[in-house]
């Protein structure tokens, strides 16, 4: 693996795949990259799962319970730059991304098109199984 860490901007349903699929992501996405790897999450994402684990029900709940652990365990929480802060959240993490010469981890398709349309690559899960990278490395 390469001494400097790849970083990987991590959206909310990206930490529901362990939950949902028994995938280990963090594991994974090392494999994939043959990198070292720095998970990053934003705030406002932090928030957004807070959020998820209060609104839902007691099934979908125990997802994002999941999630907030791995993102305590895994992951450096970063704050959002004070210019995105007003920014929708999925606005920010493709902005984040771009700026930090970062991959985007989300399974969200419309966020993967826009990122991918600005020259971010995209790390996400593929038949349930395996992770993908769509885009070259940065």
């Amino acid at each position: 693996m390469s001494p400097v860490p790849i970083r990987v901007v991590v959206d909310t349903n990206f930490l529901t795949v362990p939950s949902q699929f028994g995938l280990d992501v963090f594991v994974e996405t090392e494999r994939l990259l043959e990198r070292s790897v720095e998970f990053l999450v934003l705030e406002s994402v932090k928030r957004e799962v807070d959020h998820k684990i209060a609104r839902s029900g007691p099934g979908e709940a125990r997802h994002f319970r999941v999630a907030k652990h791995l993102m305590r365990e895994r992951c450096t929480i970063v704050p959002v730059p004070a210019d995105l802060v007003r920014w929708p959240v999925d606005d920010q993490l493709i902005e984040f991304a771009h700026r930090n010469g970062a991959v985007l981890a989300t399974n969200d398709r419309h966020l993967r098109k826009r990122a991918r349309e600005i020259g971010v690559p995209v790390l996400l899960l593929r038949g349930r199984r395996r992770l993908w990278l769509e885009g070259d490395m940065p």
